[in-house]
């Protein structure tokens, strides 16, 4: 299937700290089963250097030959902090609280 081709790639080459590809075919006047239309949510370290264009194109270059089966994509790459500021979610995981290992 091709939405597990592009989390698997992107999680090679991201290591994402979050990463959600929806497939959002059903959405569109295709056929059932179909898989065409995709909406990648991606937060990854590696975007700090990047403006919003370099991210698109480091996703595409990942997913270049994803790109030539499907129809269209929408990408939404942010780094940790800017996905924190965005959503008020911190990705860091919780404090252990001992688990009985005393």
């Amino acid at each position: 299937m091709i939405k597990d081709e592009i989390e698997n790639k992107l999680n090679e080459d991201l290591n994402p700290w979050f990463l959600d590809v929806i497939n959002e075919s059903p959405n569109h006047n295709v056929p059932d089963g179909a898989e065409s239309h995709f909406k990648i949510i991606v937060v990854s370290e590696k975007f700090h250097d990047f403006k919003a264009v370099k991210r698109h194109q480091l996703v595409y270059s990942i997913l270049n030959e994803e790109m030539q089966k499907i129809h269209a994509i929408a990408i939404h790459p942010f780094t940790p902090e800017e996905w924190k500021e965005k959503t008020g979610e911190s990705l860091d995981s919780p404090k252990c609280l001992g688990g009985g290992n005393d």
